[in-house]
């Protein structure tokens, strides 16, 4: 045993990669050496325990109660009844449908009755007990009636219950539908099945999303996220973007490691009414994750899965390819590397811009054309080298295309599981392995997963559950506009250039040292070079799980203790070649993450049945302490190229370094009671101490009440009626602040005459916080008819966020550039639909399932501080910015756009200046609003036999967004619109006639004259007008509101095709089910935008903005092939 753990502990700390490097490292370790030894030792009792039976005139009776599919009944209820003296007891199944009988006379015959909502009936009679009676000798399937009633969801701190008792809504997405179109972060798969959530991809391998349940609540744009559990254990969902900004990799989040081939169900619990119980995190809604167990199984099963999917853009830019490289069309080549310069001697070659001349063919010479000596035209380490062969000037349309990639995802798992008496265990291992779009861009990731239970007593059990996951990537693209990343240079990539040309990257002799690139004189890097030499890499080693015990003091009473932790060790090496653009000597930095987590929970359970009422009671606390940590150092101008180490540096290495700590406690009690399964009224409270509050404030409490009431149960209705409920509920969260927000605190510096230096913060902190209070009061209906095959649930909340804690803009006289304060309140109205029906249930076999998700949700601003106009929430863009204004909508743009007419028959159109463009407002108006008016999806699921299609359609109706793209590659003369106008005029009128933009001229008596008129069907010259560049470019150029897009679209989310084997054609081999799919995503998207994706997001410091397109990365369109094979 010693030595399994021994060997364990080496694998885990050794070879995968687990650096000590922080001050609870060793605490990380201590508690991973902890829950391994407890799996160990779980697993050894699988493997080896065997039941022992007591001797004595009584004996415990205990069993399980399933559905007819095999799954757990909790709250199910037994009554057993002694036939010789007509005593009756009785019992309730806990959360593994598992019940138990106390001192059962032996050698008496029992009858026992089995009922549970939803469910018919089911009696054994005349049982005799004995000694020793195996728990399968009273296991018993209920037949479902009703699938609504019979529905069991797990709601908050893993409690398991009955959807039809529950006041608020939920909505449940099983673990299977997230594994078959699979998406390496489930959190995607998400898009479009669950109303009222909200999902913003990132880009790239291993990317991050956000999420938002019911819009926003809180005035700091990146904290309106849910609470993600998985097992019982909170698992950070927080961006582990770097703090450099929105040129940083996105390095994924927490998320991406949880395996979509091991999750059983997701459920959204979408208020603060579902999800008081866990506290603050929750305000915003949570993600409850169910891992699968063993729980199911008949001794031990093994399934496979495999799959391999291809993906490739879904929608590249549209590019005009008439005109290349220059301005005013003019473009000459040089004899390249002359007089000391790349590019002296030629006219307008260093031009980064397409306002050149009409690509026709003409022979030019161009930084790509041979020499008489074998070197390219743009080799400038030999400055004789003759002269450059002139090829012909013509336009490269593949240039984009050519450039990316087709990306892969292969992924293979294995799972052992099995049951018995004792203890039920799941294994799984899981290897994936990612190539992205964009060169070099590539994931593997390894994930361990082990769930177990046992019972170690009639009174006591155990469930343990850890999952290690090691993530590496040897290179994550820098996103958004700067030098380097993949859409800037394509922003200024002229449409002569070939980027076939760019791969051969380096200049011969001077490998390692000087770049082969299409642009020097502009600092653009060869978009080949910078994939490759310039990496931003990535080791990342996560451990997250929990320990619980449960022992039954009573029959009726059970107490709970559990421990759980989610830690990581995140280490970012970075890299930057000679040459680059931005660091023309190169540099060399690293990064190194940690974030750890730890839970302790206790409580206790108590279940009374009071004739027809039944009663439950909890009462529980909770401690929980957080760490972060930071460490950064960088090493310029490095003194042996292609060597990337911090002592290989020119210059002193530069070091920075940040902590992390906080702690919140908390005690928390529910009650529920139900009268004859017709009407449930739940209670609950929690109160929270935390850390980050003053000692004066930091204690709050927040209750919530919540009930359903049967209808269905409570009157005689139609047959017709399976199920009408009314639910209704009102809660309260509090939430805290950010650590250190209160008090004086310090940065560390660089040395000071050689001492350590710390500098004071730059943010004035409030002492006198107190904590934000969310309330929601939400009702909603079910109703199904016609024994399932149709169903409603509608749901309408109004949710207010008081108190909000904001850091604003403080004044300059104060020394301070921000400050703390609580101001602010936010309200959250909406509506929710979701329709299912079963259109066909034929008896050959045919059956169509639909399901219909609806949402509309108005967030507002009530309030802001005093003497607070707006606060600017997120500006990851260049001018536009998403504001907080009171009276208008959370999400609402505001930038720079058109001056406009004030009044008259040319009201409203654009103010044309007399140099011919628009005229711009000198300070920011409203744009639009970011967020969709409503969202809905619909999935169809076709089944014939073993043969099932099912496509999911995703739709956002409303919203703006702006796009710096557009923007940039139309000033650039780079899109296929800055084509049309040049075409319309004679070759030699392109760049010497005005272009004229429609709109009014003032004049000098305060009239408006229109500057583009109509005569006899053809334009006249206008008033004011110029050249074709600033045409475009000045017309987007710090111009928000030119640069709108619609965000609209209806996209093909999902497809599957798959196949259930028959088993006549396996049934000789020891094989429950073969399973093969086709699979498809986001194959298809109708929008205005003929541009980009309007999902695309921007990256920033602390997370994805939506309303930003920020020079992302494409969308891709992913095609993949399944095969499952369960034993």
């Amino acid at each position: 045993m010693k030595k399994t753990i021994i060997l364990l502990r080496w694998i885990f700390f050794k070879k995968m990669n687990v650096p000590p490097f922080t001050r609870h490292t060793t605490n990380a370790r201590s508690l991973t050496e902890k829950v391994l030894q407890c799996c160990i030792v779980c697993l050894l009792l699988v493997m080896g325990q065997r039941s022992t039976a007591q001797v004595g005139s009584t004996t415990d009776v205990t069993g399980i109660v399933l559905s007819e599919k095999g799954e757990a009944l909790p709250g199910a209820t037994v009554m057993a009844r002694n036939l010789t003296t007509k005593a009756t007891a009785y019992s309730v199944t806990d959360e593994n449908g598992v019940f138990l009988f106390r001192k059962l006379s032996i050698g008496i015959q029992y009858d026992y009755s089995f009922t549970f909502l939803g469910y018919y009936p089911e009696t054994i009679n005349g049982f005799v007990v004995k000694q020793g009676i195996p728990r399968s000798a009273l296991s018993v399937k209920l037949k479902e009636k009703n699938a609504l009633l019979g529905q069991v969801v797990v709601t908050a701190l893993g409690i398991v219950q009955k959807k039809a008792s529950l006041g608020y809504a939920t909505q449940e997405v099983k673990g299977s539908t997230l594994n078959e179109a699979r998406d390496n972060n489930f959190v995607n798969g998400l898009s479009g099945r669950v109303a009222g959530v909200n999902i913003i991809s990132g880009n790239g391998v291993g990317s991050s999303a956000r999420i938002t349940i019911r819009g926003e609540s809180s005035l700091n744009y990146f904290k309106n996220q849910p609470l993600v559990v998985v097992d019982g254990v909170p698992v950070s969902n927080d961006p582990v973007i770097n703090s450099g900004g929105g040129t940083s990799p996105d390095y994924g989040s927490s998320l991406n490691e949880i395996n979509p081939a091991d999750i059983e169900s997701v459920n959204v619990l979408k208020g603060a009414a579902a999800s008081a119980l866990y506290g603050s995190r929750a305000a915003n809604g949570a993600l409850v994750i169910t891992t699968k167990s063993g729980k199911g199984n008949k001794g031990m099963g093994v399934s496979l899965t495999s799959g391999y999917t291809w993906e490739n853009p879904l929608m590249l830019p549209k590019f005009q390819n008439s005109f290349g490289g220059g301005t005013d069309g003019n473009f000459q080549g040089s004899n390249f590397g002359q007089g000391g310069t790349p590019y002296p001697n030629g006219v307008n070659e260093d031009w980064d811009e397409s306002w050149g001349p009409a690509l026709n063919g003409q022979l030019i010479t161009q930084f790509d054309g041979p020499t008489k000596n074998g070197f390219r035209g743009g080799d400038v380490n030999l400055p004789n080298r003759g002269d450059i062969i002139a090829t012909p000037y013509i336009a490269h349309p593949n240039n984009m295309k050519d450039f990316f990639v087709t990306g892969h995802s292969r992924y293979n798992s294995v799972a052992l599981s099995g049951n018995n008496e004792i203890a039920n265990y799941r294994f799984s291992y899981t290897n994936n392995a990612e190539t992205g779009i964009v060169p070099n861009n590539n994931l593997t990731r390894n994930s361990f997963n082990l769930k177990t239970g046992f019972k170690l007593s009639n009174r006591l059990t155990a469930d343990a559950v850890v999952t290690y996951s090691n993530t590496n990537s040897s290179s994550r693209p820098n996103l958004g506009y700067d030098h380097g990343t993949p859409m800037y240079e394509f922003v200024w990539f002229n449409r002569n250039v070939d980027i076939n040309s760019l791969r051969n990257y380096w200049q011969p002799g001077l490998q390692g040292i000087q770049q082969f690139s299409q642009d020097y004189g502009n600092g653009h890097d060869n978009p080949f070079f910078y994939a490759y030499e310039n990496t931003s890499a990535q080791i990342k080693n996560q451990l997250y799980g929990n320990v619980k015990l449960t022992y039954k003091i009573l029959d009726n009473l059970t107490i709970t203790a559990r421990a759980g932790t989610d830690y990581f060790s995140d280490f970012r090496p970075s890299r930057i070649a000679l040459s680059s653009s931005n660091a023309m000597q190169g540099s060399y930095s690293e990064t190194q993450l940690g974030y750890q987590e730890n839970n302790y929970d206790v409580l206790a359970s108590y279940r009374k049945n009071i004739k027809d009422f039944h009663l439950s009671f909890s009462a529980g606390a909770n401690s929980m302490e957080r760490f972060r940590s930071q460490r950064n150092s960088s090493a310029g101008a490095l003194v042996i190229p292609g060597v990337y180490s911090l002592n290989n540096s020119n210059v002193a290495v530069q070091v920075s370094a940040g902590d992390e700590h906080r702690k919140t406690n908390s005690v928390y009690a529910f009650a529920q009671s139900d009268y004859q399964g017709k009407v449930f009224i739940g209670i609950t409270g929690r109160n929270d101490w935390s850390s980050t509050l003053p000692a004066s404030n930091n204690s709050y409490f927040y209750p919530s009440v919540n009930s359903s009431i049967l209808f269905d149960k409570i009157f005689k209705m139609s047959d017709k009626i399976d199920l009408l409920k009314l639910r209704l509920a009102y809660a309260q969260a509090g939430n805290d602040a950010e650590p250190y927000s209160i008090l004086t605190s310090y940065n560390y510096q660089q040395l000071w005459n050689g001492l350590p230096s710390l500098s004071e913060s730059s943010t004035l902190n409030n002492s006198n916080l107190k904590p934000e209070k969310t309330s929601t009061a939400e009702i909603g209906a079910e109703l199904s008819l016609f024994k399932g095959r149709l169903g409603l649930d509608v749901t309408a909340y109004s949710t207010t966020s008081k108190n909000q804690i904001l850091s604003l803009t403080a004044p300059v006289s104060s020394g301070y550039r921000g400050r703390v304060i609580n101001a602010g309140e936010i309200s959250n109205k909406g509506f929710e639909v979701q329709l299912n029906a079963v259109p066909i249930r034929s008896a050959n076999g045919i059956t169509w399932n639909m399901m219909i998700n609806f949402a509309r949700n108005i967030s507002k601003v009530v309030s802001l501080a005093p003497g607070v106009d707006n606060i600017v929430q997120a500006a990851p863009g260049e001018d536009a910015t998403i504001e907080a204004r009171v009276g208008q909508r959370m999400g609402s743009l505001y930038g720079p756009g058109f001056q406009r007419v004030p009044d008259g028959p040319l009201k409203g159109m654009p103010v044309i200046g007399s140099n011919g463009r628009p005229k711009i407002t000198p300070t920011s108006i409203y744009l639009g609003n970011i967020n969709p008016d409503w969202t809905a999806g619909i999935t169809n699921r076709i089944a014939y036999k073993g043969v099932y299609l099912e496509f999911l359609f995703d739709m956002n109706y409303g919203g703006v967004m702006v796009s710096r793209f557009i923007n940039k590659a139309t000033g650039a003369g780079q899109l296929i619109e800055t084509a049309g106008a040049r075409l319309k005029h004679a070759p030699d009128d392109v760049y010497n006639t005005d272009y004229y933009r429609d709109g009014g001229v003032l004049q000098t008596d305060g009239s408006y004259l229109r500057n583009l008129q109509i005569f006899d069907g053809s334009y006249s010259k206008g008033l004011n007008g110029t050249g074709p560049r600033n045409f475009y470019k000045r017309y987007y150029d710090h111009n928000s509101e030119a640069q709108l897009v619609n965000r609209t679209f209806v996209k093909l989310r999902e497809t599957k095709i798959g196949y259930n084997f028959p088993k006549k054609m396996y049934g000789h081999l020891p094989i429950q089910n073969i399973n093969f799919s086709l699979v498809g995503r986001n194959l298809l998207l109708f929008t205005k935008n003929n541009q980009f994706d309007p999902e695309t997001a921007a990256s920033s410091g602390q997370g994805l903005v939506g309303g930003f397109e920020n020079l992302s990365l494409p969308t891709t369109r992913s095609f993949g092939v399944n095969l499952s094979i369960v034993f």
